[in-house]
């Protein structure tokens, strides 16, 4: 591995765990300079029930009113954070800071009979989060200070979402409350990019460092100023759960007259409820017949129709059959995956695995690294993990595997080694090829005694 990204690792693991404060205007945090306004309750229903001083909730609107201070961002300044917790580093960045821990508030939430969703999972590809939707809107108080509640909408520009997607008016799905949450940096109760922990999350997948400035302040605000936010549960009629949990079986007869399957998606995708869909794909079914399918599942999930949810035990991602070509280039990839070839055994089910690691050898002459390419034959879904466990030179640090499939498989002989292998590598990519070659021809050999190839990065 690249000198240079080892002191990155080790610099991020030192950086990113949780970082406790003891106090709010602990380093980095923000410090609260005015008091609690007393009259920050006016005209909130007559219902209220105070969870502490500055966070309260209505069952009868099915709502939670915080009181926040707003943290001044200029017009048009990115806004990665709609509301932080109070110990967050991040008010440089957020609309508004809440005074109470999320946590606090996730008891708020939760009082009004509002069940823990799950937060979004993309490296294992499902990238959206789960729970019922919860919109805000927002009453800023003091002089000059709005009468009535006002739609987040019009403090804060989304250019991230679709029209179908219509985050502010749609709502946030509610995550729940992690242990880390109040104090684990960035300490987020809304993020407007897929924030790993976070109290709220999004509806579809917003990776920071593609999502970045899409969501902006529309108006200079005076930092500090006081002002409520309304978080009002979204609730579906009938009182039916937000969060629609689908397995969807598929055969190879589904994918040869497709006609049945479709009308089943088309169904989903007009259901008002979020559609977490699991395709289950028979074991009998040819790799080369999913690409196509996949495609069309992914673009649904894109276009806000559904969100594929983490494969089942014994099943691979259709995601998984949409990787980038460019990828096969390991000169230009950011870290080397492990590389696993598969190829049909003596029978169904049992396929010949075949475990390859690049290893990077960064002493030898010029600007780029050496790879060498060993392999170790003979491994079944009972001993890759263990095998890559053996072989692992990164302290598990790398999450992503390559299985590169012969023709003949089907999801039988890949979904239990994908399985096998999920905790260590969530990210798992097929590509219906050859491995791409790298100089002489591998010579076979059992573990332990590794079959290697050399070949000078170009």
């Amino acid at each position: 591995m690249n000198p240079f990204r080892t002191l990155l690792f080790a610099l991020a693991a030192a950086l990113l765990p949780a970082l406790p404060a003891a106090a709010i205007d602990g380093p980095g945090a923000y410090t609260f300079t005015e008091k609690v306004p007393a009259d920050w309750t006016a005209g909130l229903p007559a219902d209220i029930v105070e969870v502490t001083a500055t966070c309260q909730y209505s069952k009868a609107e099915r709502a939670v009113y915080i009181l926040t201070d707003l943290c001044g961002l200029s017009e048009g300044i990115e806004t990665e954070f709609i509301v932080a917790g109070p110990l967050s580093d991040r008010a440089y960045e957020a609309f508004a800071i809440a005074r109470d821990l999320p946590s606090v508030i996730a008891r708020a939430v939760e009082a009004l009979g509002v069940p823990p969703g799950q937060a979004a999972d993309p490296l294992a590809g499902r990238g959206m989060a789960k729970g019922e939707r919860f919109t805000l809107s927002v009453r800023r108080l003091g002089p000059g200070g709005d009468t009535d509640f006002r739609p987040l909408s019009d403090f804060v520009e989304d250019t991230c979402s679709t029209p179908a997607q219509n985050l502010f008016g749609r709502g946030f799905p509610y995550v729940g409350n992690t242990p880390e949450l109040d104090t684990h940096m960035p300490s987020a109760v809304v993020a407007s990019y897929t924030e790993p922990i976070s109290l709220f999350g999004l509806p579809f997948h917003a990776p920071k460092s593609q999502v970045y400035g899409l969501f902006r302040a529309k108006s200079a605000e005076t930092g500090g100023r006081p002002a409520v936010i309304r978080l009002a549960w979204d609730r579906l009629r009938d009182g039916q759960p937000r969060v629609y949990n689908v397995r969807l079986p598929v055969t190879k007869a589904d994918l040869d007259s497709p006609d049945a399957i479709l009308e089943k998606l088309k169904a989903l995708c007009e259901d008002p409820r979020d559609v977490f869909l699991t395709p289950v794909i028979a074991d009998d079914v040819p790799l080369e017949k999913l690409p196509a399918f996949a495609a069309l599942v992914m673009e649904l999930d894109r276009q806000g129709g559904i969100a594929v949810d983490t494969a089942e035990s014994g099943q691979i991602s259709l995601r998984a059959f949409l990787p980038n070509p460019v990828w096969n280039e390991r000169s230009n990839r950011v870290f080397q995956p492990w590389e696993i070839e598969v190829a049909p055994g003596e029978a169904p089910g049992k396929p010949r695995v075949t475990l390859c690691r690049i290893i990077e050898d960064w002493t030898a002459e010029g600007n780029e690294p050496a790879l060498t390419r060993s392999c170790y034959p003979g491994l079944n879904a009972k001993t890759l993990d263990s095998a890559m466990q053996r072989l692992d030179t990164e302290d598990g640090r790398i999450y992503v595997a390559f299985f590169y499939a012969a023709p003949g498989l089907t999801m039988g002989d890949i979904g239990p080694l994908s399985t096998a292998i999920l905790k260590r590598c969530p990210t798992q990519w097929v590509f219906l090829q050859p491995a791409p070659a790298m100089g002489a021809a591998k010579a076979e050999k059992p573990l332990g005694t590794p079959a290697e190839e050399s070949d000078a990065a170009m």
